[in-house]
């Protein structure tokens, strides 16, 4: 597929709401204006998967696409979350110690040992796309509308009754990517079954749609962060998805004046990796320096500092080392592809 320039700026927004949350997250005290964002507009996960879907799910869906074409989108997906778990747990540990002064060190050697069942650390992204696209090409000779059907209940319910129907002990213990794993799916699938018509439909909106559908996602926030228990649930689906597609929507509208957002939503994937090591690092020498109680005392300035610095300086290094073997932290090296490739059957 050619790059488009729109879904590049949607990855973009999604990957500064990724670095916010977990700005939010680590952040020493909390931002009330932050979590008013990320009650109401923040609805990256899902942006993610849906132009994921786009851009790397059609090639799978060919009947003939045999196992060396799934291998060929899946394998520098597990290779890059496989290559940054040290990271994770170094970034973990790091982030114990300068909050907790202590580190429960089996626990997260337990962690990395279960990660390819049990996603470990915030780059479990990658390791859910990776069995999306698996899916995708397994279902591929079944009817488009039965897989978008069940894919599309099962979102449903577990972004909306996920934590009420396991119980709030499984909900933690399946952690952010288990649940994620099935909520998320039909982005994927649908980014893939339905690329051309959400491409021809994003493309043909008019600015007065774009506006609608933006005023109708802070709308529905509003509601969904002020609403009684009893509709929060179902307001919420309806927020996740009526947030994604504005958000495609808007990613359009300013994708001419905005190419920066282009920018960063085409190198993505090292922010993505890089962000919170960045924040955790970054606290810690804060910590030590003893600059504590003022990052305390400046909660919205924090989140603010830290999300701007987390999705850039990564970025940043990686543009001064991407013509060296540096890279190959980002992307998996073209002779470890081809090895894999040779070992993979061209048909099912």
């Amino acid at each position: 597929m050619r790059r488009i320039g729109w879904l590049d700026s949607a990855k973009g927004i999604a990957i500064i709401g990724i670095v916010l949350i977990h700005a939010v997250s680590w952040s020493p005290a909390a931002s009330a204006p932050a979590t008013w964002v990320l009650d109401r507009l923040v609805v990256s996960l899902p942006v993610f998967f849906l132009v994921s879907g786009i851009v790397s799910g059609p090639a799978l869906l060919d009947a003939a696409a045999g196992r060396r074409r799934l291998a060929d989108r899946v394998l520098p997906l597990l290779w890059l979350y496989l290559l940054w778990q040290p990271v994770v747990l170094g970034y973990r540990i790091l982030g114990s110690l300068t909050t907790d002064g202590a580190v429960d060190l089996v626990g997260e050697l337990a962690r990395v040992a279960v990660a390819v069942v049990r996603p470990n650390g915030e780059i479990w992204y990658l390791w859910a796309l990776a069995i999306h696209l698996t899916l995708a090409w397994a279902t591929r000779r079944l009817p488009t509308a039965a897989v978008l059907a069940s894919t599309f209940v099962l979102a449903a319910a577990v972004i909306g009754w996920g934590r009420e129907m396991t119980g709030e002990a499984t909900w933690h213990v399946l952690g952010p990517g288990l649940q994620g794993l099935p909520g998320y799916a039909f982005f994927t699938l649908a980014g893939a079954r339905l690329a051309p018509w959400i491409i021809a439909r994003v493309q043909l909106a008019s600015p007065v749609v774009v506006i609608i559908a933006v005023l109708l996602w802070l709308g529905i926030g509003e509601l969904h962060a002020t609403a009684d228990p009893s509709v929060a649930s179902p307001l919420g689906v309806v927020q996740v998805f009526v947030g994604t597609a504005a958000t495609v929507l808007a990613a359009r509208a300013v994708t001419r004046w905005a190419a920066p957002l282009a920018w960063l939503g085409k190198w993505s994937v090292v922010p993505y990796l890089t962000h919170t090591p960045v924040i955790v690092v970054l606290l810690a020498i804060s910590t030590d320096a003893g600059l504590l109680p003022l990052l305390c005392a400046n909660p919205t300035c924090t989140v603010l500092v830290l999300t701007t610095t987390a999705s850039l300086l990564g970025l940043a290094v990686f543009w001064s080392f991407r013509h060296t073997p540096a890279r190959f932290l980002f992307e998996m090296p073209p002779r470890a592809r081809r090895l894999l490739a040779s070992r993979t059957p061209v048909s099912d």
